[in-house]
Order: structure tokens, then C-alpha cells, then sequence
């Protein structure tokens, strides 16, 4: 867990960002660090400062003296590692949550896609009473920027502008470096609400390596302080993997797998080919395949893994570019370890 570190946010923030920093945390004043941190430091930063960047916030967050940079053998310094040496293009594109519905329609089909209820520039822009009354707004960036909108009665118009005008205002990606985020042409698209059954929508998020999936994350119960979360493999063995987040257990009992299993590796297999790893998100809504989103750099890169082992085990899988192809064997092995 990251503490705070007073020569890493002075150099960021300024002694009067510190100071508006406490003040925000005792719930005095209202204060954006990621937006002062972006006007006073982000923004002056240059391509060649990245790296540089990015190995001193991995050790602040990680509390490790490491360049992950150097030799990285986890799948975090791996994703570390990734997010300097692959930020392309295609990952830019496939990022853009507007964007990547055309990489869907041409990977596996538009029949995949939530309904898009519209795509605009600006809050002012958008027309909500041509608005169903339940839907998602979405910024076509990074992770978090999204208002779910379950009775158009209960909408707060000028919270929601104020957080719609930040999506648009702020690039996202510059916390950590996630490079092929900074490139997204800022909009803000609102999607169809899918229908739930219990607490939530449940989450399924496959794991793909140089574009096998392996691994089979399974998130329900969501809310805003607390979700269940289980992993396995293909076959829904359950592998010895659990996250240390205070808001997260997993299952007591194993859940049943998606009905969709089959068609579903199916997808992420297709969406995966051209990417040395990628999270494809999917959800299943009675009985039909949703196509969630693409994710390269999952939690930042910074999930703190509650066994080490099992996270050298899944970097193992995760070839670099440099790093020598994996026997059928070797992968067997892997997976052996991983499961229970």
C-alpha cells in the first residue's frame, strides 16, 4: 500500500500542492491532484523524461527500491515494462472505447457490441432527452471516468458536467506512465445500460498471452466498497490466485462458469492475436456475449498480488519480446503450480 511520500509529491505538487493535498484529505477543501500534478508537472514532461517517470513512481507505489525496467520477471514489472517498449498505435485505438467499436466489428462482429446510445465532444452537446432512462456515460479514456445513470429523475446535471468537463479537460494515462492512453481523442459516449441479475453486472475478464488466454478472472457483487473475485483456468479449475485489496475476497464456493464459456475464449483468442498481453472483458447477459473493453495495463500495472509466487508464475507466462518461446510442456507446468 503506497504511503505518503514528501520528497516524491514536492517535486510533483509544490509546497502549496502538499498543503492543499492535506487539507483535501481532512475534507477542508476540494482539491484535483491529478489535475494540479498535471498543470504544474505532467504536461512539461518530454517523451525522453518518461522512463525516468516511471521507475520513480513504481518504486513510490511499490515501496520497492527496483527499476522494473531492468530484467523484470513479475507480471507487474512486466506490465511496466510493456507500457514503455509496446505503447502502439493499435493499442492506442483499441483503448478509445468509441474507436475500438470498429476493431470489434471487424475482429468478431458488431452483434458483440452494447447499443451506443450516442458520441459527442462536450456535455452541452448531448441531447438527454432523446436519452434512454437508464445508461452509462463513459469518457472514451482511461479507467474510472464513467456516471451510471439508472433514472434520468435522479440526475444531478451539474455534478455530472463537472466530472464530464474533467474527462475532457485532462488527458488521462500520465499516473504511471500508460502511455497509450495520452493519445485518445477525448469524447464522452453513452451506452445502453445491460440489464443485471443480483448486486451486479459480473465481470468476466480473460487473460491473454501473445494471444492465448490462460486465465479466467471471475468479478461479482460489485459496489462501490466491496466485490468477490475468483480465478481459473481454462477448464474452471481454480488457481492460487488472490488479490491482497481490502475491498475484495474471494468466492467461498465456486461459482458456476458463464454458459458462453467456449464462445467466449473464442473472442478473446480473436481480439488477442496482435498484442503480447491483453485483459479482453467480456459480460453475458441472458445468454448473449457483451464485449466489455480491452485492457492493457490492468490496476496500473500495481496489483498487490497476496502470493508472490503465483505472480512470478503468471510473469512467467507473459513472454517479453527478448524472451524465448515457452514449450507445451513448460506452460503445463506453469498452470500445475498455479492450480490448487
Amino acid at each position: 500500500m503506497k504511503k505518503f511520500n514528501m520528497v516524491y509529491y514536492t517535486k510533483r505538487l509544490g509546497f502549496s500542492g502538499v498543503l492543499k493535498r492535506v487539507l483535501n484529505k481532512l475534507g477542508i477543501i476540494d482539491f484535483n491532484i491529478y489535475e494540479h500534478i498535471y498543470n504544474r508537472y505532467y504536461s512539461k514532461l518530454k517523451p525522453e523524461d518518461y522512463e525516468n517517470e516511471l521507475v520513480d513512481w513504481y518504486k513510490y507505489i511499490s515501496g520497492e527500491d527496483k527499476n522494473p525496467l531492468v530484467n523484470p520477471k513479475t507480471f507487474n514489472e512486466k506490465v511496466q515494462w510493456l507500457k514503455i517498449h509496446d505503447s502502439t498505435k493499435l493499442k492506442t485505438l483499441c483503448a478509445d472505447k468509441y474507436k475500438v467499436r470498429d476493431y470489434i466489428k471487424e475482429n468478431i462482429g458488431e452483434e458483440y457490441l452494447v447499443p451506443l446510445c450516442g458520441c459527442w465532444d462536450k456535455f452541452e452537446d448531448i441531447d438527454f432527452s432523446n436519452l434512454p432512462d437508464k445508461m452509462i456515460f463513459k469518457s472514451t479514456t482511461g479507467s474510472g471516468r464513467y456516471e451510471i445513470i439508472k433514472s434520468k429523475e435522479d440526475i444531478d446535471y451539474k455534478k455530472l458536467k463537472k466530472s464530464m468537463d474533467s474527462w475532457q479537460r485532462l488527458p488521462f494515462g500520465y499516473a504511471g506512465m500508460e502511455l497509450h492512453y495520452l493519445d485518445i481523442e477525448r469524447k464522452i459516449i453513452c451506452e445502453k445500460l445491460l440489464d443485471m441479475q443480483g448486486p451486479s453486472v459480473i465481470d468476466y475478464k480473460i487473460h491473454c498471452f501473445n494471444g492465448v488466454p490462460y486465465i479466467f478472472e471471475y468479478i461479482s457483487d460489485r459496489s462501490k466498497e466491496f466485490y468477490l473475485e475468483s480465478w481459473f483456468d481454462t477448464d474452471w479449475n481454480r488457481l492460487r490466485i488472490t488479490m491482497n485489496a481490502k475491498s475484495s475476497l474471494n468466492h467461498k464456493e465456486i461459482p458456476a462458469p458463464p454458459k458462453n464459456l467456449k464462445k467466449m475464449f473464442e473472442i478473446a483468442k480473436a481480439l488477442s492475436k496482435e498484442f503480447i498481453y491483453v485483459r479482453v472483458d467480456l459480460y453475458e447477459i441472458e445468454g448473449k456475449v457483451y464485449f466489455g473493453e480491452l485492457t492493457f495495463t490492468p490496476a496500473n500495472g500495481m496489483d498487490e498480488w497476496k502470493e508472490e509466487e503465483s505472480q512470478v508464475l503468471v510473469g512467467q507466462l507473459l513472454r517479453l519480446p527478448y524472451e524465448d518461446k515457452l514449450s507445451e510442456d513448460e506452460i503445463n507446468e506453469i498452470m500445475d503450480k498455479l492450480r490448487y
